[in-house]
């Protein structure tokens, strides 16, 4: 690569989308007048062949070694430029994107000068970014042809097999001493409107694996440990009689659910034998189906139970279960009554449709207020439940010989355990986090892990199939092409500088920083996420991030600050959900004050302290720390790490003369738009900028 520094700007118009609010030949102008800019160039698409083309051109025309692209959301479209400079013989790092469309024209249509500023302010940051990027690199890891799958229910097993009849080695675990998951306590499932017995559906596939020389299954096992990464796990498992260690390429998680059960007492749950909840009441039809229902000639089911309240929120079967055991005992018990008390129903499709046909079978539905549940008490051995009816306003009194409650769902017993040996990170409830809803719904952050079923959230027997299946599609890609390339965005250990303080590898998130017998730390970079975590604690500042260093990030806030400083707010925000967030108020074109300045990193862990101390000593006016929504982070506890830091940030402000209240924390989900734009309008009115 040459050692002049020669940048090329690549502004886009998006049809209208940018130039119907933005003055793009001034931007042009503009970024010719920027140091070391050699050629600035504006396109009507940019993302289109022909421009990409010709994007390619002026690379090679006018020796470029660095690119600047001016366009929509990196989130989107970066991979696309990535490739397109790699095919003018650049190395992909060497690009800057920047996203003028959600950051300016969509969200500042009504303020057409001062969003030409923002993007020019922007396109400068960009640039001072540029000029100090590094060349990266791609990291090539051999993949083999061995899978492991944690969980032997449905999904487990589904994808089990079809791992396996792809021709992967595959060993299936799971910690109970019989396979099935919660399929086999139950009485009968349903798929697509039609009742299955789930013995027969549970049998046919057992026999499928044990027919199938691709599976070995291990059964009555703990996971007590898991290392490595993606072509190099080990997996080590035990049970009663001894240990053993697996290796693997890759692994997908099936854990299942369970039910989470009401307190002792509550509902009589647990006081009276005839209180169960809607699993109990399968198995028990399931083990004793002749004898249990004898005596039974009026059902009580209550819906909701300790569900959508403030700490938990929609089980998303609980519906659906009422209704179909609520159907299967009217078929068992033709004579009887049966009724289920609801606040609401909830049910997919044409699944609505059922209750029309419940009532024609005389099944009585009663909804009760959010905030006033139905009482039950024993009365000389007879269950007494009373209920307001809210849509005739009335209490009512059902005696009852079988109440059966309808609970919300949580993740398998030991996830917490498994989570931190797998390094994901999972929700309130217990249940395992994709890397992304949309972009990777059956994907973890780290590569090479892959999650499935119930341990994702409650479904259905054919949702948890359909995952499945998604799951082993998923793991199989690295394990057919034999390799993966991961991400060069990682951190690099200057040594001579480290005084092996341990913070770095003590702190990582992944385990990706490991210490020789000198206590010397050293990156392995196959299982770096590139987070900056390590970074933005590091004391002796040896640590730095590849395409997110921190003089890379100064050279952006000073360009941001150098006019007007005052009027400013310089926002940090992670790549995923935050800027997820920034994104959807574009997307959306929710108005808000142009003063932010963003800046993108990868977590909100990699703000470092000096970061936000000389934004202030440059005279912005606020600072903006933004990441994902507790609980959940793309890299585990990183928005801990930077709740933390911010907190002692505010300290060292104060000490410095600086007022704390100036620091702004966000927590914000990838689709909440509207709370990233409330913030921006805040934090400008109580910083006294409007």
């Amino acid at each position: 690569m040459a050692d002049e520094i020669r940048i090329g700007v690549f502004i886009c118009d998006c049809g209208s989308n940018i130039r119907g609010v933005i003055d793009v030949p001034e931007l042009v102008e503009f970024s010719k007048t920027l140091p070391y800019v050699v050629v600035s160039d504006e396109g009507k698409w940019t993302c289109s062949v022909d421009y990409l083309s010709r994007m390619k051109d002026l690379i090679k025309e006018h020796s470029l070694n660095r690119v600047v692209v001016a366009a929509c959301t990196p989130r989107t479209h970066e991979p696309l430029f990535k490739r397109t400079v790699k095919e003018a013989g650049l190395n992909p790092y060497l690009l800057e994107f920047v996203s003028i469309r959600e950051q300016a024209s969509w969200v500042h249509m009504k303020q057409k000068e001062e969003a030409t500023k923002k993007a020019k302010d922007l396109i400068k940051m960009a640039v001072s970014k540029a000029a100090l990027l590094e060349e990266g690199e791609e990291i090539r890891l051999p993949v083999g042809k061995e899978s492991v799958v944690i969980g032997g229910g449905i999904s487990g097993i589904y994808s089990a097999l079809s791992l396996a009849n792809q021709g992967f080695q595959v060993t299936l675990i799971e910690r109970e001493k019989e396979l099935g998951g919660i399929l086999k306590r139950l009485k009968s499932v349903k798929v697509d409107s039609k009742e299955l017995d789930p013995k027969e559906v549970l049998q046919a596939k057992l026999n499928e694996i044990e027919s199938n020389s691709n599976i070995k299954v291990l059964t009555g096992y703990e996971i007590k440990e898991v290392d490595g990464y993606i072509g190099n796990f080990r997996v080590k498992v035990e049970n009663g009689s001894g240990s053993e260690e697996i290796k693997a390429s890759t692994i997908v998680v099936a854990t299942g659910m369970t039910e989470r059960k009401p307190q002792r007492g509550q509902f009589l749950y647990g006081e009276d034998r005839k209180v169960l909840t809607q699993l109990e009441l399968e198995q028990a039809l399931k083990e004793n189906s002749d004898g249990f229902l004898n005596d039974v000639k009026r059902v009580v089911i209550i819906n909701c139970i300790n569900s959508r309240n403030e700490e938990y929120g929609c089980c998303n079967m609980g519906c659906q279960i009422s209704l179909k055991n609520a159907a299967m005992l009217k078929e068992m018990i033709p004579d009887s009554e049966i009724f289920v008390l609801y606040r609401d129903l909830t049910l997919p499709g044409s699944e609505g449709k059922i209750i029309y046909r419940l009532r024609e079978k005389g099944i009585k539905f009663i909804r009760f207020p959010d905030d006033r549940y139905p009482i039950v008490r024993n009365d000389n051995g007879t269950l007494k439940i009373e209920v307001f009816d809210r849509i005739i306003s009335e209490a009512l009194n059902i005696d009852a010989d079988l109440l059966v409650l309808t609970c919300g769902f949580k993740g398998a017993d030991g996830i917490d355990e498994l989570k931190g040996m797998l390094k994901v990170s999972s929700n309130s409830e217990g249940f395992l986090q994709e890397a992304h809803v949309k972009l990777g719904p059956v994907d973890f952050p780290s590569d090479g892990i892959y999650l499935c079923g119930c341990s994702r959230s409650p479904k259905g027997i054919k949702e948890s199939v359909d995952e499945a299946m998604a799951a082993a599609m998923r793991a199989s890609i690295p394990m057919n092409q034999g390799y993966i390339e991961a991400e060069g965005i990682i951190a690099k250990i200057d040594l001579e500088r480290c005084n092996s303080c341990g913070l770095c590898w003590k702190r990582c998130p992944f385990s990706a920083i490991k210490v020789d017998e000198e206590k010397r730390p050293h990156v392995i970079e196959a299982l770096c996420k590139g987070c900056g975590l390590c970074a933005a604690d590091c004391p002796k500042r040896c640590i730095t991030i590849v395409h997110f260093r921190e003089d890379q990030i100064i050279a952006q806030i000073e360009a941001a600050l150098e006019e007007e400083p005052q009027k400013k707010i310089i926002g940090f925000v992670c790549h995923w959900c935050a800027l997820g967030g920034v994104d959807m108020a574009g997307v959306s074109r929710l108005q808000y004050p142009p003063n932010a300045r963003l800046i993108r990193v990868m977590c909100s862990a990699r703000v470092s302290i000096s970061m936000i101390e000389k934004a202030f000593e440059l005279g912005a006016a606020g600072v903006l720390v933004a990441g994902c929504e507790f609980p959940t982070c793309h890299y585990i506890s990183g928005n801990y790490a930077a709740e933390k830091r911010v907190n002692r940030a505010k300290k060292i402000l104060k000490k410095k003369g600086y007022d704390p209240e100036r620091l702004w924390l966000l927590w914000c989900s990838a689709a909440d738009g509207p709370k990233f734009a409330d913030t921006m309008q805040r934090m400008v009115k109580e910083l006294g900028l409007n």
